[in-house]
């Protein structure tokens, strides 16, 4: 028999009083379910995590786990994986925040920067968790809408958005879920424009090779949130990093958790900066792969797809949001979960794929050709 409840019920911030929370993906077990199939039949192309395993020397750590030191704490400057990450970005071992997960990144800007009532300014449609993060400190959003047909935004654009009031402007880039990207040129006009802190999301910095992390030498209001989840196929280890000048990343780790990363992320982490020469080739895979499937999806002439810089693409299907749910719950049918959109949104009539092994990219395009034929 289970115990009465005594006491009263938790008094949670009156921020959260109609709040939109982040979408969780749903697990493979229910979707599953819900289609009549097996666990291991469903495919997941809606995450946006690598295709490949991790390289030969990460697998070898299971061998050597007897020496990591598990009942200690690691070291809380990580300063081993931010040496590596020193030489990966050229730039001084000062630079970095290591966080768990860029999301944890983009918690301690918001954490650092923001005071209940501040406004944030951000282009739409892009990645959720700005939104969120910024939120649950108080802030209120300023959204600029993208361009409806190649989803550009111009600097000027989010610069008229920016008032008294902004202390964090948001880009991603390339930005999620559209996969086009934003010249560092128009970055650079941003940052040099407003005193609010612009935070540049580069998750999918490795498939497009441009970065602005550079820009962090002269901006001490620029910070770039970068992470292991993508190109180096670690998403289930949860690391990621912030970088920005000396005196902006002091003030980063007023807030920065000392110990959120375990000592096995680290040791993985590390592993991953000795082993860049697998990443490129994975990174090359995938880019050339993400043109092969375009182009098929393209011939298809059945739904229109957009140029990417990133490790998905995202296509329009035709007929609106209705045919996008459609389409969507005929390819969960055969096994192949694509990312979906809110019809309000104005992605609501796309879905998006993740680029996988070419084997499953060609099961996937037989499947496109059947359910939207």
């Amino acid at each position: 028999m289970s115990k009465a409840r005594v006491g009263r019920a938790l008094r949670i911030r009156r921020m959260f009083e109609g709040f939109d929370p982040y979408g969780w993906e749903t697990p493979s077990r229910e979707i599953a379910a819900a289609v009549g199939l097996k666990p291991e039949e469903i495919v997941r192309l809606d995450t946006n995590t690598s295709p490949f395993a991790p390289s030969a020397e990460l697998g070898a750590l299971s061998r050597v786990a007897e020496r990591l030191e598990v009942n200690q704490y690691p070291d809380t400057t990580y300063l081993d994986l931010r040496r590596g990450l020193s030489g990966y970005c050229g730039l001084g071992v000062d630079r970095f925040v290591v966080t768990n997960g860029a999301d944890e990144g983009l918690d301690i800007v918001t954490k650092t920067v923001l005071d209940n009532g501040d406004e944030v300014v951000e282009p739409v449609p892009t990645y959720s968790m700005f939104r969120v993060a910024s939120e649950v400190m108080g802030a209120r959003m300023r959204y600029v809408d993208r361009d409806p047909d190649d989803f550009t935004i111009s600097p000027e654009d989010v610069l008229a958005a920016v008032t008294p009031k902004t202390r964090l402007v948001f880009l991603c880039n390339p930005n999620s879920p559209t996969g086009n990207p934003m010249g560092l040129e128009d970055v650079e006009k941003i940052v040099k424009g407003t005193e609010a802190t612009v935070t540049v999301d580069e998750a999918y910095y490795e498939f497009w090779g441009k970065t602005a992390a550079s820009l962090t030498e002269r901006y001490d209001n620029l910070v770039v949130c970068r992470t292991f989840s993508k190109a180096f196929s670690m998403a289930g280890v949860r690391v990621g990093y912030l970088v920005a000048g000396e005196a902006t990343v002091g003030q980063l780790n007023l807030v920065r958790p000392p110990n959120s990363l375990s000592v096995i992320s680290i040791m993985l982490a590390e592993a991953a900066i000795r082993n860049l020469p697998e990443m490129r080739r994975n990174v090359k895979t995938i880019v050339s792969e993400r043109e092969r499937v375009s182009n098929a999806i393209r011939k298809m002439g059945t739904v229109s797809p957009y140029p990417s810089e990133t490790n998905f693409v995202l296509f329009r299907v035709p007929g609106g949001a209705g045919k996008a749910a459609a389409l969507h719950r005929a390819l969960t049918e055969k096994g192949f979960v694509v990312r979906s959109y809110p019809a309000s949104s104005a992605v609501g009539d796309c879905l998006r794929l993740t680029i996988a092994a070419r084997e499953t990219n060609d099961r996937f395009l037989e499947a496109l050709r059947k359910v939207s034929g």
